[in-house]
């Protein structure tokens, strides 16, 4: 069984430590344009299964599962 610790460094460092990580932070977690990820939420409303929270105004992913996408696992 996997634990919540095994997040891949370069998420860890991007997170520092926080639950969530904003949408150019998922970009740079992924490789992927913002612009990409915010296609996807507003055809699916999801990015790869992962639904975001919005606090403030902003749309905020969590960095556990955000470590799921990067890891190849299933969501």
């Amino acid at each position: 069984m996997k634990s919540f610790q095994e997040i891949p460094e370069g998420l860890a460092r991007l997170a520092n430590g926080r639950d969530n990580i904003l949408t150019h932070e998922l970009g740079i977690a992924t490789n992927t344009a913002t612009q990409t990820i915010r296609k996807h939420l507003c055809q699916t409303g999801s990015f790869h299964g992962i639904i975001p929270i919005k606090i403030g105004g902003k749309l905020q992913f969590p960095v556990g599962e955000v470590a799921k996408l990067v890891r190849g696992e299933v969501l």
